[in-house]
């Protein structure tokens, strides 16, 4: 089995941020909004399409300390800097041996703020972030 690195990078057109240690990513699922009208009196139901489904990407991480509190605390500050609400390019990649290679790319927008919910920065802090598909 080939080992190989996986990178998630944000670029907005202004900042370039590549998310350290992500333990997991929600790959975006397509889906419709439909509703549906169970019947009654048997056994079927009406569909009727309501076009597409807005789709969601949530990357989940760890920063690691190589300094003590204060480096773990300047780099969750970076990545509030950098990680904007502007929409930008959420790339995902992975390293071949040789080269990088894409496996995804959308258009996106950070929805909600970025969650830090670890109160103690002591070795490590955990974070999340939600972004909204714009188009891809």
């Amino acid at each position: 089995m080939a080992s190989y690195n996986v990178e998630f990078i944000f670029n907005d057109g202004v900042n370039s941020y590549t998310f350290p240690i992500v333990y997991r990513i929600s790959d975006p699922k397509e889906g419709m909004k439909a509703t549906v009208i169970d019947g009654n009196r048997g056994d079927g139901s009406i569909i009727i399409p309501g076009g597409k489904k807005s789709q969601r990407i949530v990357v989940e991480g760890y920063i690691v300390d190589s300094d003590g509190y204060e480096d773990i605390t300047d780099r969750m500050a970076e990545m509030k800097t950098k990680v904007t609400t502007n929409p930008a390019t959420l790339t995902m990649r992975h390293w071949t041996g040789a080269t990088w290679q894409n496996d995804w790319q959308y258009t996106v927008r950070r929805i909600d703020e970025i969650d830090f919910p670890e109160s103690l920065r002591t070795d490590s802090q955990k974070y999340q972030i939600e972004f909204l598909v714009s188009s891809y």
